[in-house]
C-alpha cells in the first residue's frame, strides 16, 4: 500500500535553470550550479526508477506499506530517506538509492570508491549514511509511539539496503554484512521474499510481532506527519546575493548587427532562439527551460520577462 509518493522536485530544477539563465551569473558560480543541476536530475531519475519498481510490487499489497522521500528532523538531526518499506511483521526496510553508473568498488575495510573521468575516487560510505538515517528514524518511532501487544511494546527490526542501478558493475568485498546490504534494483523483491520466507520458518518471536494492516498503516501515517519537505535556498547555498544584485555594469548580452539595411540584436554567444511572444533573442538555456516545462509554456520558448507574465 502506498502511503506517500516522492516529493516533486521540478520546482528545484526550475530554480536552478532560471539561475543559470541570469545575465549576471559569475562563471565560477555557473559551474557549481550546473553540477548541482546535473546531480539533482540524475538523482531524481534514479529515485523515480526505484519508486516504479517498488510500487509495482508493493502498492497493491495489503501487507507492505511504502513511503517515498521521507525527510525527518528529530532532535536537531536530519534524515532524508529515499524509500521506506514496512510490513506487518514489523520489519522496516530503509532503502538508499544510488546510480553508480561508472561502477562501485568496496574494499575489505568497507571503504567505497567509484570512477570519475576514468579515475577511481573515494566516496563517503552510503551504508554509514543509511545507518545515520536509521538512527534518526528510531527516534521518530519513539516520538510517535509504537503499538503494544499483551502490554509489551513491539519493537521494529530495521534493515538497511543500498539499491544500485541494474547496470552498475559492483566489485564486492568479502565482508558479508556489507555485501548483503547492497542489492541491484531489479533483484530487490526476490531478495525481500527470500528474507521474509526465512524469517517465517525460523523466527517464532517474529511471528508473534505480526500486526494488522490497519495498525501498520496508522503507524506509517503518524510517521508521515513528521515529514518536513526540504526547502533549499540556492541563493544562500551558492552565496549569490552580492553577485546577482551588483550594480556594476555587465557586458551586454546582445550586440547590434547589420543585415542589409536593417539592424538586429544578436546574442554574443550564438543563439538561434527568440521569444514566442515579444520576439527578442533568448539564450539557449532559457529556451531549454521552457521546453522542459511544457505543461506551463506549451512547448514554446519565452524570454524571462514574458515568463513572469504568464
Amino acid at each position: 500500500m502506498l502511503i506517500k509518493s516522492a516529493d516533486d522536485k521540478e520546482s528545484q530544477i526550475a530554480i536552478l535553470q532560471n539561475l543559470l539563465s541570469h545575465e549576471r551569473m559569475p562563471p565560477e558560480k555557473r559551474q557549481l550550479i550546473e553540477r548541482e543541476l546535473r546531480n539533482l536530475s540524475i538523482g531524481v531519475a534514479t529515485e523515480r526508477q526505484a519508486a516504479f519498481e517498488i510500487d509495482f510490487y508493493a502498492a497493491p499489497s495489503k501487507n507492505l506499506f511504502v513511503i517515498h522521500d521521507l525527510r525527518l528532523e528529530i532532535g536537531g538531526r536530519v534524515a532524508q530517506i529515499d524509500h521506506l518499506l514496512m510490513n506487518r511483521a514489523f520489519e522496516v526496510f530503509v532503502l538508499e538509492t544510488k546510480t553508480f553508473s561508472t561502477g562501485l568498488s568496496i574494499n575489505e575495510r568497507g571503504e567505497f570508491s567509484t570512477s570519475y573521468d576514468g579515475k577511481e575516487t573515494g566516496i563517503p560510505s552510503p551504508v554509514e549514511q543509511n545507518a545515520r538515517h536509521i538512527s534518526v528514524l528510531k527516534d521518530a518511532f519513539k516520538e510517535i509511539g509504537l503499538p503494544k501487544r499483551l502490554g509489551i511494546t513491539l519493537q521494529p527490526t530495521f534493515n538497511s539496503v543500498l539499491l544500485v542501478s541494474p547496470k552498475a558493475i559492483i566489485n564486492r568485498p568479502k565482508l558479508a554484512d556489507i555485501d548483503a546490504s547492497i542489492i541491484k534494483l531489479d533483484q530487490f523483491f526476490s531478495w525481500y521474499h527470500k528474507k521474509m520466507d526465512a524469517l517465517t520458518l525460523k523466527d517464532t518471536i517474529g511471528i508473534l510481532k505480526v500486526c494488522s494492516s490497519e495498525t501498520v498503516k496508522n503507524l506509517g501515517e503518524k510517521l508521515l506527519s513528521l515529514h518536513k519537505p526540504n526547502r533549499i535556498d540556492y541563493i544562500k547555498r551558492f552565496e549569490l546575493g552580492p553577485a546577482l544584485l551588483s550594480k556594476e555594469p555587465v557586458e551586454p548580452m546582445y550586440s547590434e548587427q547589420k543585415i542589409g539595411t536593417a539592424s538586429v540584436l544578436k546574442r554574443k554567444e550564438e543563439t538561434e532562439y527568440f521569444c514566442a511572444n515579444c520576439k527578442s533573442p533568448i539564450a539557449t538555456v532559457v529556451a531549454k527551460y521552457c521546453w522542459n516545462n511544457k505543461s506551463r509554456f506549451g512547448g514554446k520558448a519565452y524570454c524571462r520577462a514574458c515568463q513572469r507574465r504568464m
